[in-house]
């Protein structure tokens, strides 16, 4: 009995314990995660398939997902990535393989849900959602267990079992299991995990059934996630370290022929299920289903997508910058998984950040990457080892240091489970005044709501006034109902209002100088996203040829905003004063100016009353 609490068993035990707890914490997001968005379009085969018999149309599922959401728009206005096909059919754009993966745990709630009768088995009921949140549990945890006896093989006990508690805790892994649950990349993450095992066992004593496993293996991630396909690099390149193990590897498969041909077979069974399906809702059998959406092949954002503070990946999972570093240490290992890595790693960045929407949405940091954490956990794993040969004086602090990297990750699920961030939305300056806080204060808002830190007073003084009224004298946009002082206030209702345009030059303005911007605001409705409000906007031109710079920011979502909300769109029917700070973006010449002006697409009704923009210079 003792032989089964040995480090392995007990950190993936820990994981598990911990996936759960917080899966327990966070049930009210994946009880519903199905019904709407990518999990909706992952998932929906399975009602539609197996209950509703709608594939192509899915008209009676659609009318069953409605119980659980009312306001469910028609799939087929492609809101949720539904699309009509050329011979008339709706094709889901999500591919089929995490379906796939879910049917089983599909079938139980289904069975639950047939036999007692509590709830209705129309796919979308508890039952169900509660079932597909411990498939993905079921499968992240399978692979960590797959990916852990891989790792022990190469790194011992000790640093595999670290290594995973890393990789499960550490990284945004842990929200796509627990969290946004319905997401592919525990599935795919799993699917990795079971092919470089595969692998690495049929390179150590080939037969037909791990060739087949490995097939079956990366065709689950073809038809999960298929620009995916990429990681076939593992199987063809797996220590493979020089040219000698080239023609070592060519020798293999030849004298192995027939365990490849059954690989490449299973391969293409997995995929066949893809291609049928495409076949019946396009008649093709190759089908771009993402249809209006694309690559820029010539412009991708890698520098984005590693560093901003929209979901940039290093800084929302900080523990794997070292690790990436590390790839040119001579870590112990190394040739084993340093080619198949550092080819599939440079692939996977330039094609993930080359499509459209770069930054992500739905998730926290950037979630392509989970794809391949089963690949870089070798990395991880080379780099404690590497750790662990040094003195302690080096060693220790870190390890500490991978520690507090790794619980970073830790907060920022834990603040956007809550809403105190909305990775997808940040910015720069909400970053780093957040930075090692849990929740946001007054400050933090603000800056958040006008992408600036602000300043200590103490350091600054008042030069001069760049602008001020009280738009008594306006002529257009008048409101002379809603006011706050005098007679008249602005209404700022109109998608573009032209306040006024200066020049610069006389106001000896330097860059990094600050501006003071104080307004009366008021807002005459509430229940709208975020998104749509409207913005108070300070557009610098340094001179004629340049581009314009915005410097905007959302004065009403600032209108009694008690609890220090990023989501708070203002209280309505009330006056407050808005003040903030934003620095001048560059330092001014002869042509350089200023346009104030409001940019409100959604109309939003708002006012706005006793504009003052002050300078402020450092002490």
């Amino acid at each position: 009995m003792i032989k089964y609490f040995n480090i392995s068993n007990l950190s993936l035990l820990f994981i598990a314990i911990s996936f759960f707890l917080v899966g327990l914490y966070s049930k009210s997001n994946w009880q519903q995660s199905r019904h709407s968005g990518d999990g909706l379009g992952y998932y929906i085969y399975l009602p539609s398939v197996l209950i509703h018999k709608d594939l192509g149309d899915f008209k009676n599922t659609s009318q069953a997902l409605k119980k659980y959401v009312p306001n469910l728009p028609d799939l087929s206005e492609d809101i949720y990535g539904f699309r009509p096909t050329p011979i008339g059919k709706l094709a889901d754009k999500y591919p089929i393989g995490v379906a796939i993966l879910q049917s089983p745990f599909f079938l139980v709630g289904h069975l639950y849900a047939t036999q007692t009768q509590n709830y209705d088995p129309d796919g979308f009921s508890r039952p169900y959602q509660v079932m597909c949140f411990f498939s993905t549990m079921f499968y992240v945890i399978l692979g960590l267990w797959l990916l852990q006896k891989t790792l022990h093989q190469y790194y011992g006990p000790t640093v595999s079992a670290l290594t995973i508690t890393f990789l499960g805790l550490g990284t945004n892994l842990l929200f796509f299991t627990s969290v946004f649950t319905a997401m592919s990349h525990g599935y795919q993450f799993f699917a990795v995990c079971m092919l470089i095992y595969f692998t690495n066992k049929l390179y150590q004593s080939p037969n037909i059934l791990r060739g087949v496993l490995m097939g079956i293996s990366l065709g689950l991630i073809a038809i999960i996630r298929t620009q995916d396909l990429i990681l076939g690099l593992i199987p063809l390149l797996w220590g493979i370290s020089s040219i000698q193990n080239v023609k070592t590897r060519i020798r293999f498969i030849s004298d192995h022929l027939k365990i490849f041909i059954f690989s490449v077979l299973a391969f293409m069974l997995a995929i066949s299920i893809q291609l049928i399906y495409y076949k019946y809702i396009s008649g093709q059998w190759f089908y771009f289903s993402y249809i209006g959406e694309s690559f820029n092949w010539n412009k991708p954002k890698i520098i984005n997508g590693l560093f901003d503070a929209r979901n940039g990946w290093f800084l929302y999972t900080p523990l794997m910058l070292p690790v990436i570093v590390s790839l040119v240490l001579r870590t112990k290992h190394r040739e084993v998984w340093i080619l198949p890595l550092c080819l599939i790693f440079g692939l996977h960045v330039y094609i993930s950040y080359s499509w459209w929407c770069w930054y992500y949405i739905a998730g926290l940091g950037s979630r392509p990457m989970v794809d391949i954490y089963p690949v870089l956990a070798f990395a991880l794993a080379g780099l404690i080892t590497w750790l662990f040969s040094k003195p302690k004086f080096v060693g220790i602090p870190a390890i500490i240091l991978l520690v507090f990297l790794g619980a970073q990750n830790l907060r920022f699920s834990y603040q956007q489970f809550h809403g105190y961030i909305f990775s997808e939305t940040n910015n720069w300056a909400y970053y780093q005044s957040m930075f090692l806080k849990i929740k946001p204060q007054k400050d933090d808002i603000i800056a958040f709501n006008t992408h600036d830190i602000q300043p200590d007073l103490a350091k600054l003084k008042l030069v001069d006034t760049l602008y001020q009224s009280d738009f008594e004298a306006l002529k257009e946009n008048v409101d002379s109902i809603i006011v706050y002082s005098g007679k008249y206030s602005i209404n700022m209702e109109n998608q573009d209002i032209n306040i006024t345009m200066m020049n610069l030059k006389d106001f000896n303005l330097q860059k990094e100088d600050w501006l003071k911007v104080s307004l009366d605001a008021y807002v005459d409705m509430d229940g709208f996203w975020f998104f749509n409000l409207p913005k108070f906007v300070l557009e610098f031109k340094e001179h004629d040829s340049s581009e314009n710079i915005w410097k905007q920011s959302n004065p009403i979502a600032l209108i009694n905003n008690e609890t220090n909300s990023i989501w708070f769109t203002g209280q309505p029917k009330k006056w407050e004063r808005v003040t903030y700070f934003t620095k001048i973006p560059f330092s001014p010449d002869e042509s350089s100016t200023i346009r104030i002006l409001g940019f409100n697409p959604s109309k939003i009704k708002w006012n706005m009353d006793n504009l003052l923009i002050e300078v402020y210079k450092l002490n």
